[in-house]
């Protein structure tokens, strides 16, 4: 996005691989990008088998959902539901098969972080591990607003004078995946995570929305994962920093 972005600021009308390649070597020399570092052989293996569970997941819903609707039918056909149950049985084996795959390798490539973020209150296994594959261990993460801002979850500004003056809303160009995960975690670290829940109360009480109040509780959880990998430690539920 930053080189297309380099190239529009220099007013191109035209695309091709003749002139992507000559502004890919201009915006290099200008702006000195870091060199690209091969990532670890487990990140690859790690990230095909979470991509593979997430899309037998998709299969498995549309599954249900094909099932669902045969049913309402006057004159369900009894063979396709049993093929349709049969191929949806199949894919959950197939699914807790790789969970427990996916586990151990995680276990093997980063045993202190996923010791460490799966005790986190709110945060499951599959967020653990969404987390620390996407991240590749948290290798080029410094602060929690990078890794906010890799979620998709930075807040924005939109004014301008005083005639124009848009809400505040997230920045959603980061991963899609990881907010939607979030999302889920923050609806159940509101009730189980004393943090989060204190402060999904706070907001709730001084007028804010219950979507935006989870918002804060996912970044609430993004920052408490920092926090951990950082420090190299267990998540503790009662800490309070000594600095004011």
């Amino acid at each position: 996005m930053s080189i297309k972005r380099y190239i529009q600021m220099h007013l191109e009308r035209n695309k091709t691989d003749k002139k992507d390649s000559r502004w890919i070597c201009q915006y290099a020399i200008e702006q000195c990008p870091p060199f690209w570092e091969m990532p670890d052989s487990a990140y690859f293996e790690c990230k095909q088998i979470y991509n593979t569970i997430r899309e037998y997941a998709e299969q498995v819903k549309r599954f249900n959902n094909q099932l669902h609707s045969l049913k309402l039918l006057p004159f369900p056909s009894k063979g396709t539901i049993k093929s349709i149950e049969k191929m949806k049985s199949y894919l959950e084996k197939a699914m807790d098969h790789l969970e427990v795959k996916l586990q151990v390798l995680l276990k093997k490539w980063q045993p202190v972080q996923y010791k460490s973020i799966n005790i986190i209150k709110g945060l499951g296994k599959r967020a653990t591990a969404l987390l620390i594959i996407f991240t590749q261990g948290f290798k080029h993460t410094t602060n929690h607003r990078q890794l906010i801002s890799f979620a998709g979850l930075s807040p924005t500004e939109y004014s301008s004078g005083t005639s124009i003056k848009g809400s505040n809303r997230i920045y959603k160009k980061g991963g899609k995946p990881i907010r939607n995960v979030l999302y889920m975690c923050a609806m159940n670290a509101k009730q189980t995570n004393e943090a989060c829940k204190q402060l999904f109360e706070r907001l709730k009480a001084n007028g804010k929305t219950g979507k935006q109040a989870l918002i804060a509780v996912m970044n609430k959880l993004l920052k408490q994962v920092f926090a951990v990998v950082k420090n190299n430690s267990l998540y503790q539920p009662n800490y309070c920093s000594t600095l004011h």
